[in-house]
């Protein structure tokens, strides 16, 4: 771990660790480091024991705010380490009154961005040991030598496209803020796809959803997959098939990527959890994409009190009818 990180971590654990070993939290959702040193996983921190593992580095990728839906009734109020992308997730929560606002201590970390093991390692050509950060590099240990990279290089493709680094909403702010990134190409692929004709498109994404594994995976990260029982799981009706079928496989995705038309935060998570790499951010960002041309540009949690734009009717919506 960098020093600079080294030293956050240590500012995090002295600031949030008077909250939770003060009694005013119960519980706080943060990291820890994994079985690897480029896996930091969540942890669960109920002691000063716990707080002892908590962790902040360049590998914090996971989304925490998703954690909120499972039972933590027992601990009172629950503190939460946000990123910018966390902090969207919370107000969708809210939003889809999933959470009580009033049960949650936000804690704002600034994010510069995670690293990409696999970017890593194809840097590094393999035999990845360790890495170190300074000034903007990365610099790369392998067992035959060292070599240094631009950090924006090594980036996870979800924070190298992200727009909001800074938490949204917070109730303490940690660190330095990052501010708002401009010129961010989020849809040029999706442009590229939307250049093809129907059939091409249908060509490609037959060909990227039939690796579909139907794992779930994406779905329990995604902060705006929040019902309590998804369709896929329903037997009366039965919405999903259980044989595997190229059919079944785009029942899933487009019915899930609809349900979160208007609500996904484009935080990545579906694709990252993926373990067969299909790109799913280019199908919520298409629909993340039309929603902005029919009803302007609306960002799905970075206001909780904006309506999503399904949900709200105006009079002078655009409609594919006209009165005669």
């Amino acid at each position: 771990m960098a020093e600079k990180s080294l030293k956050e971590a240590e500012k995090i654990r002295e600031i949030v660790g008077q909250d939770l070993l003060g009694g005013r939290i119960g519980l706080l959702l943060g990291w820890e480091k994994g079985h690897y040193w480029w896996q930091s996983r969540p942890l669960f921190a109920k002691n000063e024991a716990d707080l002892e593992k908590l962790t902040w580095d360049s590998f914090c990728v996971i989304n925490l705010s998703r954690y909120l839906l499972e039972e933590l009734k027992e601990h009172g109020k629950v503190g939460v380490l946000v990123k910018g992308c966390d902090a969207r997730a919370f107000n969708r929560l809210l939003q889809d009154n999933m959470v009580a606002r009033d049960r949650v201590v936000l804690y704002g970390l600034p994010c510069p961005g995670m690293l990409d093991y696999g970017r890593l390692n194809e840097e590094a050509g393999g035999a990845l040991i360790s890495i170190s950060e300074s000034n903007g590099s990365v610099t790369l240990k392998t067992g035959t030598g060292e070599k240094s990279v631009e950090r924006d290089q090594v980036l996870m493709k979800k924070c190298a496209e992200c727009v909001y680094p800074d938490p949204v909403v917070y109730d303490q702010l940690l660190l330095s803020p990052q501010g708002k990134k401009e010129g961010v190409e989020r849809f040029k692929s999706v442009e590229d796809l939307e250049e093809l004709t129907p059939d091409e498109r249908f060509a490609y994404w037959e060909g990227e959803l039939s690796r579909c594994l139907r794992c779930y995976a994406c779905r329990q990260v995604c902060p705006f997959c929040s019902c309590r029982e998804c369709f896929v799981e329903q037997d009366n009706p039965r919405w999903q098939g259980r044989a595997y079928q190229p059919g079944e496989n785009f029942m899933f995705h487009l019915v899930r990527a609809y349900h979160g038309t208007g609500r996904c935060i484009d935080c990545g998570e579906c694709e990252r959890a993926c373990p067969v790499d299909i790109p799913l951010q280019e199908l919520n960002r298409k629909l993340i994409k039309d929603i902005n041309q029919l009803y302007g540009d609306y960002e799905a949690g970075v206001d909780a009190e904006a309506d999503p734009p399904l949900l709200t009717y105006r009079p002078d919506d655009p409609a594919a009818f006209s009165e005669k």
